[in-house]
């Protein structure tokens, strides 16, 4: 029974491992998509100081840096993707086959914790206006 792309908006008795799967692919388009992003800024560098500095005002403009949120939860994507990353290749070693739901919390509580320190520490420098 062959559902296509359709099947993933099903949530239906959907178990962990679908959600972990979905989620991983997801923060790797994010990911990646980030990384285009942060290339097309970048080389604006190649058209002068003064041009990269006019592009970067313009993106913070405002009273709230609405950049820092979005660097907050590039933050949480990244931690994610990562501890998911470290349990699928555990997996691929036979590391915790028997248990991989308990080491997918596992190490996803780890990542939240790091993110929180992560995220402690960011905001200690960019009060302090680095």
């Amino acid at each position: 029974m062959k559902e296509g792309i359709s099947a993933w908006a099903k949530f239906y008795r959907k178990g962990t491992g679908y959600f972990a799967f979905a989620f991983h692919r997801l923060s790797g388009l994010v990911i990646l998509f980030y990384l285009y992003l942060h290339y097309a800024v970048l080389s604006n560098l190649l058209r002068g100081q003064a041009t990269y500095n006019a592009i970067v005002k313009s993106i913070t403009y405002g009273p709230y840096d609405s950049f820092l949120a979005l660097d907050f939860l590039l933050a949480l994507v990244i931690f994610y993707h990562g501890a998911n990353g470290v349990r699928l290749a555990l997996n691929e070693f036979g590391i915790g086959m028997q248990h991989h739901k308990a080491l997918f919390f596992t190490f996803e509580i780890i990542a939240m914790i790091l993110l929180g320190l992560f995220d402690y520490y960011a905001l200690q420098f960019v009060g302090v206006g680095f």
